[in-house]
């Protein structure tokens, strides 16, 4: 397979990235950073359909412009790299290493004679290390933040391997006159298909990314109260269930909040929807401080799984839970609200039916002692 074919294959495989990135645009549980994504991806397509045409035909002045886009086409993917990972690249960063890269070229390009010399392919080879290891940092960011990911490894290896093939090429050219784009030389061929090679794995591995994030939204939704932002009740027993069988000790605590019927009848539904908002917050950070379970079982009723079987080392939480909860809702509605609770250990109950039958039991009791009071 020729030089010219490879290039042309590399820049259609580009414009297949560009096209499905776009259309995932409009896909609400996709990132945004998609559109970045699918435009450096047209950039690129567009560069080496036009480089391949500028050596068919021998057109400098096109081949000048295939250059620049792909110069422009890196920059652009870096960018979206930082939006992926938010890797803090600061855009005059972006813009600077555009302009710099692209100025270096066209100089390049009018001052070392006619033709795909080997000149030029030294230059571009260490101009578009630039771009690459800024690619490779924002990526090890992205890495960091999704170690259990495969994709994130993908994408680094291949971007950082595509930078290493230019820094190799460049010293290779650099030696070699006959070194020269339309010339059968085999390590110009190996670069040239590697490039094509990597950058098939490069689309595959940010698509595959996406795909993976999206799909982990999409579960979290599924298994999250909309309005609390806890764990709705089916993912919650579920995840109580999970505890159970492994056999670890904790207690599960219904809670109640009391007399929140009044707050819809006297402040409207609004109101209570973010009384109810306020105390699924208490509850998920209660639930990050000791690495606990919350979830909304219904209405205005919560569940809340500590670990420990002694609700005695738990009195200490439940307090503090009481006196934010009062605090905010004072501040909210002129008054303090509390909650009733019933609580059970695993250690008390055999299966997940009868500890929240029982918890539940319990939350019953006290609810009809304050009624009663």
């Amino acid at each position: 397979m020729d030089i010219i074919t490879i290039i042309v294959l590399t820049g259609l495989t580009n414009l297949t990235f560009a096209l499905y990135s776009w259309q995932q645009v409009s896909n609400p549980e996709s990132h945004f950073a998609c559109r970045a994504f699918a435009l450096a991806q047209f950039i690129k397509a567009v560069s080496f359909i036009l480089y391949a045409i500028s050596l068919y035909h021998g057109y400098d002045h096109l081949r000048l412009i295939a250059n620049l886009l792909i110069f422009i086409g890196c920059w652009a993917e870096v960018r979206s790299y930082n939006q992926l990972a938010s890797a803090g690249i600061k855009a005059s960063f972006l813009w600077a290493g555009t302009l710099v890269t692209c100025g270096v070229f066209t100089w390049f390009h009018f001052t070392s004679g006619d033709g795909p010399n080997n000149t030029m392919i030294v230059t571009s080879s260490v101009l578009l290390v630039l771009p690459f290891s800024a690619s490779v940092y924002a990526l090890y960011r992205l890495l960091k933040q999704h170690p259990s990911s495969v994709f994130p490894r993908v994408l680094l290896i291949v971007n950082a391997m595509i930078g290493l093939f230019c820094l190799i090429r460049a010293p290779l050219a650099a030696s070699d006159s006959a070194f020269i784009m339309t010339q059968p030389v085999i390590v110009n061929q190996a670069f040239i298909f590697a490039t094509f090679l990597l950058g098939l794995g490069n689309g595959i591995g940010f698509i595959g990314f996406l795909k993976e994030r999206s799909d982990e939204r999409l579960r979290v939704r599924a298994n999250i109260d909309y309005l609390t932002g806890i764990y709705n009740r089916h993912y919650f027993e579920q995840l109580a269930e999970a505890r159970i069988q492994t056999g670890e000790d904790f207690t599960l605590y219904f809670l109640d909040i009391d007399k929140f019927k009044a707050v819809n009848d006297r402040y409207g539904h609004a109101t209570g929807d973010e009384v109810l908002r306020l105390f699924g917050k208490l509850l998920r950070d209660q639930q990050e401080r000791h690495n606990g379970l919350v979830g909304r079982l219904g209405g205005e009723e919560f569940g809340i799984l500590l670990s420990g079987s002694d609700s005695a080392s738990h009195a200490s939480t439940i307090q503090q839970l009481r006196q934010d909860f009062a605090e905010l809702t004072k501040n909210k509605l002129g008054y303090s609200m509390s909650f009733s609770l019933g609580a059970c250990s695993s250690r008390e109950a055999s299966s997940l039916q009868d500890l929240m039958h029982n918890a539940d039991t319990l939350l019953y009791d006290a609810k009809h002692q304050l009624s009663s009071s």
